[in-house]
């Protein structure tokens, strides 16, 4: 289990990680720009009253969210906001909150935050935007440790399963990624159970390492596949599909 981290223990915090400068590449963890924002639909307009009164002890929302984007928060506005989500029953007002504070969190380079608030986002609001469910995955494969890479699959198989929002570009990238994010967590979880099983020789944990390998050569192999299928490249997955199955048969009749 993902370790919880609660939000106001980590105002203020100066050893936090730092979110990693955007390059416009979908290697990073990076959460973009215009991917955090409280714009209104149509069909949910008729909540902007109940999300002012909501906020309203945090001062003016709408002059809040631009400073949210700048990373310009105050500690007293980031934890009114934070008691807000607390205090609101419907699901459309916290999340419309959640993503101001995901937006200052993350403009600040506070990814120790950023994370608190993503994974509260995901358990307690909603799990269905792709793009959240993205990020936070790329985030727990590339950070976490070992015992913990299920949680990135789990999330990247949420994003893969709403992955009919994005479109062009966006999706081919995001989608290659994703299952990249599966096949690097499952790797990354066998080759710890393959330590951890030569110090220890316990039999369950052997089952675990097996469990993890099979996993990584189907993950390699769904990875190669998309590849072939997208034109993007197919050296990583290839060698990590021949590796987890100890054959290119297996990967090469795809």
């Amino acid at each position: 289990m993902v370790r919880a981290v609660m939000l106001a223990a980590l105002l203020g915090c100066s050893g936090g990680k730092k979110a990693p400068v955007s390059s416009g590449s979908e290697e990073t963890p990076d959460v973009p720009a215009g991917f955090i924002e409280i714009t209104m639909s149509e069909d949910e307009e008729d909540i902007w009253p109940e999300l002012l009164k909501a906020t309203a002890d945090c001062g003016d929302l709408l002059s809040m969210e631009p400073k949210a984007m700048m990373g310009r928060l105050a500690d007293p506005e980031i934890l009114c906001l934070d008691q807000a989500i607390r205090d609101s029953e419907r699901m459309t007002i916290k999340d419309k909150i959640s993503r101001v504070l995901l937006k200052d969190a993350y403009a600040k380079g506070d990814l120790h935050r950023w994370e608190a608030v993503a994974r509260r986002h995901l358990d307690e609001i909603d799990q269905s935007d792709p793009d959240l469910c993205y990020k936070y995955a790329k985030v727990l494969q590339s950070t976490y440790p070992p015992d913990e890479m299920e949680e990135a699959i789990r999330w990247a198989d949420l994003a893969l399963e709403n992955r009919s929002r994005w479109e062009g570009d966006t999706y081919v990238s995001r989608v290659f990624t994703l299952y990249k994010i599966k096949t690097l967590a499952s790797q990354k979880l066998w080759t710890y159970l393959e330590e951890e099983f030569v110090k220890t020789q316990d039999f369950a944990v052997e089952e675990r390492r097996d469990r993890a390998r099979n996993q990584t050569k189907t993950h390699a192999r769904e990875w190669l596949e998309y590849a072939k299928h997208s034109g993007k490249d197919t050296t990583t997955p290839m060698q990590l599909c021949v590796m987890a199955s100890g054959t290119s048969d297996y990967c090469e009749e795809i």
